[in-house]
């Protein structure tokens, strides 16, 4: 908006110049004001309840692993539109765990489709799908679609300085939107109390995205569990 004011601003000035001037100059202003909406930068933010994985600041087990289960819970309470307390957090975090251990066998590191499963079969959620991604255009299309995103990555690899070095091998964070501008992607990462809204260059966290395998994580699939409230 500001570039657009001062295109219009200095239009009466460029009318005082010289002829060949103006016939170089005047079209190229136009274009700016006709096209000048077309390159603005997109800028989305979904409004999701944070929560660290640690709501009570106790980084000892089982809250050192529970990533995936405060993803999970934020993600619920971003489709059923309620707050999030640190209570209400660890209590439902902790009825997940004893879901996975019952279902899964253990609650530790859920890859993409397990931790979907959470919010399908133990929320009742229908409307949760995971999908591949291509590149980071795969995850702004559903963020422009109103849809939260939960990935899977390789946590070392987002080289968080707020974590416990030398930071989590397999971690799961929630994306909430983005900025084109920037070129970031901003989180709710409950890996750290800072997580609420924390950005992340959008290449650097595509890179680390990868799911749960055997053996090294960075050779695991880029996917993502999309998350609508319709």
């Amino acid at each position: 908006m500001y570039v657009m004011k001062e295109v219009l601003n200095f239009i009466p000035r460029l009318l005082t110049w010289p002829r060949v001037a103006k016939q170089i100059l005047i079209p190229l202003f136009l274009c700016t004001a006709l096209f000048y909406p077309l390159i603005s930068y997109a800028n989305i933010s979904l409004m999701v309840p944070f929560t660290p994985q640690a709501p009570f600041g106790n980084w000892a087990q089982p809250w050192q692993d529970f990533c995936e289960e405060a993803s999970v819970v934020m993600a619920a309470h971003f489709v059923l539109n309620i707050p999030l307390t640190a209570k209400m957090a660890a209590e439902e975090m902790q009825i997940i765990r004893q879901y996975e251990e019952l279902v899964f066998g253990s609650y530790k590191d859920t890859s993409v489709e397990h931790t979907a499963s959470v919010l399908k079969d133990l929320y009742g959620f229908s409307f949760v799908r995971t999908r591949d991604i291509k590149g980071v255009e795969d995850i702004k299309h559903e963020l422009r679609a109103s849809n939260l995103v939960i990935v899977p990555v390789a946590g070392r690899m987002l080289r968080n300085p707020y974590f416990i070095p030398p930071g989590p091998r397999y971690h799961m964070l929630v994306i909430r939107g983005f900025d084109d501008e920037k070129k970031v992607f901003i989180t709710n990462d409950p890996g750290t109390r800072r997580g609420n809204g924390l950005v992340y260059r959008e290449e650097l966290l595509f890179e680390a995205i990868h799911d749960l395998v055997d053996g090294s994580i960075a050779q695991g699939e880029k996917r993502m569990i999309v998350v609508g409230k319709k």
